[in-house]
């Protein structure tokens, strides 16, 4: 990935529309309403505050390995009123420094720039039994056309500005087998390519 936090935040404003159409899917997904959630990644922060403004007890964890996008994220929760409950940290992505079994929901969006099998093996560990991770990329597969449609070719411009990585489920399917996840995790192609963990599947 070709790090540039400006191009990077424009991306994450762009995709505001998008936000409440992952979340719908996140919620869908999850057994029980989730009591904390980590957000890793220079696409980070616009999930994760849309939950917040949603689920009044919900914490979230922000991490990225640059200042710029956090600052995004704080300006953001701040504007939607979350702020108290949204942590930034700045810091690499492996070893995540939390304990085993600490979130019910890891997110990673914009994934595939640089997804490790290391990352994804410490996304697996810091899940709780029955949590639910979602790794990959795409505009998930609740968000309809007349959102899409307008953003489409700026968000792919601004991907292939920051030297975007084109994978395929085959490519992801050998990440999750890297990382010791086959049990756990499987590769799905509604809505983007996405990788999704489940630790008691």
């Amino acid at each position: 990935m070709v790090r540039d936090d400006r191009i990077a935040e424009e991306i994450n404003e762009l995709w505001a529309p998008v936000y409440p159409y992952m979340v719908d899917h996140l919620l869908a997904e999850v057994a029980a309403a989730p009591g904390n959630v980590l957000d890793l990644g220079p696409f980070s922060g616009g999930m994760a505050v849309e939950l917040l403004g949603r689920l009044p007890h919900l914490k979230a964890i922000v991490q990225d390995e640059a200042d710029g996008v956090l600052h995004w994220v704080m300006d953001r929760a701040k504007n939607r009123g979350v702020a108290e409950r949204v942590q930034i940290r700045r810091g690499a992505f492996s070893p995540l420094p939390w304990p085993d079994e600490a979130f019910d929901l890891v997110l990673v969006r914009g994934a595939f720039f640089f997804l490790t099998p290391a990352l994804l093996a410490e996304i697996g560990r810091v899940l709780r039994p029955c949590g639910f991770g979602w790794v990959g990329g795409g505009y998930g597969p609740r968000t309809p056309a007349e959102v899409i449609v307008p953003i489409g070719a700026r968000s792919k411009i601004l991907n292939e500005a920051l030297g975007k990585r084109w994978s395929s489920v085959a490519a992801a399917a050998a990440l999750v087998d890297e990382a010791g996840l086959a049990r756990e995790a499987r590769v799905v192609e509604e809505g983007g390519l996405w990788i999704e963990v489940r630790p008691c599947s």
